[in-house]
């Protein structure tokens, strides 16, 4: 299996989650078909099969505490995989909720693995641009997305070819069906909330990181703080509260916006729970003549 480095904070951060969950790239990830006639598609079987590694540096709010002891050297990071899979875990950091940002904390992550990706594609010789996707279901107001390349010039003939790869999210939606009969809307949102929350706070390692020195602690606070204030709930007591009790309080909040946002978009709670897809990373590759 090819699978990133990374310590409990990375988990928590949600960065390294697809290179841990997922087979390597050429067993986990789907492709589709060869074809000669369309060059992005073999743009999509080179971000498969590219391996690369990248170093970053953790990104935490606020300068270091006093007592810390050469913080700048316990930020540094290193993953490695394939191009497809960092691609996935770079979109995955920029988690967005109602159009607003969780962290920040990931964003020498995301700029290495961009670059580390731009820098193959000047190599493939194509012009082109690569768009990794996550939707907890069809206009969900949490989705993540990652965008490298040019923009095709209105007049370009475009070729378009895309690969998934698991994200660190379950996939749950058989069982955001079967909620959808026995439930209906408040049944589908529960259960995307649940899997939405669970891989962005896992409970034992976000337990663990917040009990951990700096800066581990630091920015798994902060990523609760914010995803609290995200979602409108009281303030957590994030000192003095177990992780399984924040994370009830955020699934609860995200499961009421999840509901009204639902009863609005779809018709009925089943045509909701048939576009739920957070399991699933697409990545699209977009070629053109030059």
């Amino acid at each position: 299996m090819s699978r990133a480095t990374s310590t409990v904070v990375d988990v928590t951060l949600f960065l390294l989650f697809v290179g841990a969950a997922a087979a390597a790239v050429v067993n986990g990830a789907t492709v589709e078909p060869p074809d000669t006639a369309n060059p992005a598609r073999e743009g999509t079987e080179l971000l498969a099969t590219s391996t690369a590694s990248v170093d970053y540096a953790l990104d935490p709010a606020g300068k270091p505490p006093e007592w810390a002891t050469n913080a700048t050297a316990s930020h540094q990071r290193t993953a490695h995989g394939t191009l497809a899979e960092l691609f996935g875990e770079a979109a995955m950091s920029r988690v967005h909720i109602d159009g607003r940002r969780l962290s920040t904390a990931g964003h020498d992550f995301e700029a290495a693995v961009a670059n580390r990706t731009k820098a193959r594609l000047r190599d493939w010789n194509h012009r082109s641009s690569v768009r990794a996707s996550w939707v907890t279901y069809r206009g969900a107001p949490v989705s993540a997305t990652m965008r490298v390349g040019e923009r095709p010039p209105p007049s370009a003939e475009v070729r378009t070819a895309t690969l998934t790869v698991p994200s660190p999210a379950d996939s749950v939606r058989a069982e955001a069906e079967r909620a959808a009969d026995r439930e209906g809307y408040d049944g589908v949102a529960t259960v995307v909330a649940g899997a939405v929350v669970e891989r962005l706070f896992p409970p034992e390692a976000a337990r663990l990181a917040l009990e951990s020195d700096y800066p581990s602690n630091r920015v798994t606070e902060a990523r609760y703080r914010r995803a609290g204030d995200l979602l409108g709930t009281e303030a957590l007591s994030v000192q003095s509260a177990e992780t399984e009790r924040m994370n009830d309080d955020l699934t609860a909040a995200l499961a009421d916006a999840f509901e009204r946002d639902m009863r609005e978009r779809f018709d009925s709670a089943a045509a909701a729970a048939s576009t739920v897809d957070t399991g699933t990373i697409t990545v699209t590759v977009r070629t053109w003549s030059r």
